[in-house]
């Protein structure tokens, strides 16, 4: 009997770090940058945001070169969530919480030390929250295994 319950707690507690870092795993970012390479506006936001950005953890980044596969996409439905006229927009673009900063210059860098500033201090959410990006669902599989654990718990420990 004691075999089979520390066997049972051991799978229990084995299913919910899996759940942890399934959670963890799937942190969305809080700054989203898109760029070009070879573009010197955008290597100058990249040095913004490296001196912005000092406080938050490097996942909280998420950097799209836009001829990589699948950025344009990930642009447009951003653009279309922030409400931004694609026909107006411009690389570098960077999505911070609730704001978007388009292209380099001072004004833009006061915007983004402010939302960036606000992240830091109160949080934001992620701007990839706005659209769903389709991955697999590992969050809910880990939480079904969890439950399936812990109803294979109850059930070893009702026979002796």
């Amino acid at each position: 009997m004691r075999t089979r319950f520390v066997l049972a707690l051991a799978v229990v507690l084995s299913l919910s770090a899996m759940v942890g870092f399934a959670e963890s795993a799937l942190d969305l970012p809080v700054v989203v940058v898109f760029y070009a390479d070879g573009c010197p506006d955008c290597a100058l936001m990249e040095e913004l945001l490296v001196g912005l950005a000092y406080d938050l953890p490097p996942s909280a980044i998420r950097r799209y070169e836009i001829s990589q596969p699948g950025s344009m996409r990930i642009l447009r439905r951003l653009e279309a969530a922030y409400e931004i006229d694609s026909t107006t927009s411009a690389i570098p673009i960077v999505f911070v919480g609730d704001t978007y900063v388009i292209g380099a210059g001072r004004s833009q860098e006061f915007r983004l030390r402010d939302a960036i500033g606000r992240c830091v201090t109160v949080g934001c959410p992620s701007p990839l929250a706005r659209i769903e990006l389709t991955s697999f669902p590992w969050k809910d599989v880990a939480r079904l295994a969890l439950i399936v654990g812990l109803i294979a718990l109850l059930a070893l420990l009702q026979f002796p």
